[in-house]
């Protein structure tokens, strides 16, 4: 199935910073739960900074937002390519040290597999206050960590897409303590 027929499926997200705050919020939780985390020197990657960026999660994904101007279901594809990163990678876990740099490289990445307009890379190592070669590096690495498994079916979307609206019910609501899992919004298999 081509990205055009998925676009012509799916429902819509909640508009723009709605879902960034959504994605945000859900990404801290994982954050904050994996730095309580022994970190074994071994499984750094070049994803890994030597301390957390000054930058939190949050205002790093309005970041995005306000510049790449790309679809909110990039959003959502970013989300299921962390998440594939994660459940092929074993000893890889999303950190404090390594969340911006996978953030920013999966945006990218769903930005250029599902958008029909996106930026070259040097515009979102900018944005993303990598260098470009920094930025190329990760690209080819994150791929290689999914195994260029960029396709997401019309199910596997839905699944996240309703993962990602409840969470945002739960936002609005604040009257429930959220609970994410160690990965981002979880298996959904």
């Amino acid at each position: 199935m081509s990205t055009s027929v998925l676009k012509q499926q799916v429902n819509p997200l909640p508009a723009g910073l709605d879902v960034v705050k959504v994605l945000g919020s859900v990404l801290e939780q994982v954050v904050s739960r994996n730095d309580k985390l022994p970190t074994n020197p071994e499984n750094m990657t070049i994803f890994h900074a030597f301390k957390p960026p000054a930058i939190a999660v949050q205002p790093y994904l309005e970041r995005i937002l306000k510049y790449v101007n790309c679809s909110h279901e990039s959003y959502v594809f970013a989300l299921v390519y962390m998440d594939r990163i994660i459940q092929r990678n074993p000893d890889f876990f999303i950190c404090s040290l390594n969340i911006h740099r996978v953030l920013i490289t999966s945006v990218m990445i769903a930005a250029k597999f599902y958008d029909d307009v996106y930026y070259n890379n040097s515009f979102y190592a900018r944005v993303g206050g990598v260098s470009v070669k920094e930025l190329n590096n990760l690209e080819v690495e994150f791929l290689f960590m999914i195994n260029f498994s960029l396709y997401i079916s019309a199910e596997e979307y839905e699944r996240y897409r309703l993962e990602l609206t409840s969470h945002s019910v739960q936002l609005s609501s604040s009257s429930s303590k959220q609970q994410a899992p160690a990965s981002t919004i979880g298996n959904p298999h």
